[in-house]
């Protein structure tokens, strides 16, 4: 009972990883297909820095201070009328962007199916159920802390 139950957790750990590690590299790809759109904030990264020809070596590149950039301040209106709130350097804080309704139900419902589905893998009707209920609050909580992230 017990080497069955640690080949089952190590099973269901690799083909967590497995998974995770897929949708790490082909997600962003699988957007763009689905979507239609070519959006450069889902693209893999490619470092064309100052000195670099393709094929050079990252380390043979001259070391070099980093550029320390400072956008001007704007002046600020001489009656503020409107109450904004700033952070601890006077700049005004982004506008806050709430998560829409069916993209949490998404979150919530993808990661209690997620649970399921290992849950059952490891322990039949009654480890789905449990997999369900863990994975359902893994996402829910998952969701209320990045909800306003922007």
């Amino acid at each position: 009972m017990k080497s069955r139950l640690m080949r089952t957790v190590v099973v269901t750990s690799l083909l967590t990883a497995l998974m995770g590690s897929a949708l790490a590299v082909y997600g962003p790809q699988l957007v763009n297909r689905i979507t239609g759109k070519n959006d450069p904030m889902l693209q893999p990264a490619v470092y064309t820095g100052p000195g670099m020809n393709a094929g050079d070596n990252i380390t043979s590149a001259p070391a070099q201070p980093p550029v320390v950039r400072t956008r001007p301040r704007p002046a600020a209106p001489r009656y503020n009328t409107t109450a904004r709130q700033t952070d601890a350097y006077g700049e005004p804080l982004p506008a806050r962007r709430d998560r829409p309704f069916n993209q949490s139900a998404m979150i919530v419902a993808g990661s209690a199916g997620t649970g399921a589905a290992i849950g059952a893998i490891a322990g039949g009707g009654k480890g789905a159920a449990i997999g369900a209920l863990s994975g359902g609050v893994a996402g829910f909580i998952y969701d209320r802390v990045t909800a306003h992230k922007q």
